[in-house]
């Protein structure tokens, strides 16, 4: 088997390369098959090669590659707001004009000038008293209801109604 300057033969450099590369994408065995061990061998190979025991050097290429690989892809704050600016320019150039304000935007997110502000709101009507439905329900027909009719219904009607809405729900059950 040839021997490569860093120790490992063209399929384990290859094994190498594609395992680091699909990153969790492919399992270890369409690995080895991609790097040239035949199919039989494969899953074999692949267990071998990921074995410190058997093949420290493979191990080894394998972290350094990933280490590389997380180096590479590494982002921090100077750089992504480098890249924003880049891109920023780049849109500025072709007169893009949206997109560079976008980016703009975005950088200055990232440098913390911009705050997004969200309230959740977990109002719930059985925490309200009646008094203060009635005022909650006059409030939207005022805002919200235009020529519209209604009718106040007392405790009595309310119950009667309720009623016959379960008696109306239960039957329609039935008749599925």
């Amino acid at each position: 088997m040839p021997k490569i300057r860093d120790g490992l033969s063209p399929k384990q450099k290859a094994f190498v390369e594609i395992f680091c590369a699909e990153n969790g994408r492919l399992t270890p065995t369409e690995c080895a098959k991609q790097a040239g061990y035949s199919g039989k061998s494969a899953t074999a190979a692949a267990c071998n090669l990921r074995n410190p025991k058997y093949y420290p050097k493979v191990v080894e290429a394998i972290e350094n590659l990933q280490r590389e690989y997380a180096e590479a892809t590494k982002v921090d704050v100077v750089r992504h707001s480098r890249e924003l600016a880049r891109l920023r320019e780049k849109a500025v150039e072709n007169g893009q004009i949206g997109p560079a304000v976008v980016a703009e935007y975005r950088r200055g997110q990232l440098a913390g000038f911009y705050v997004d502000r969200k309230e959740v709101v977990t109002a719930s009507l059985d925490n309200m008293t009646r008094k203060e439905l009635e005022s909650k329900l006059k409030e939207i027909r005022e805002n919200n209801i235009v020529n519209a009719e209604y009718e106040l219904i007392d405790d009595q009607s309310a119950s009667t109604l309720n009623k016959q809405s379960l008696t109306n729900q239960s039957s329609e059950q039935q008749e599925k």
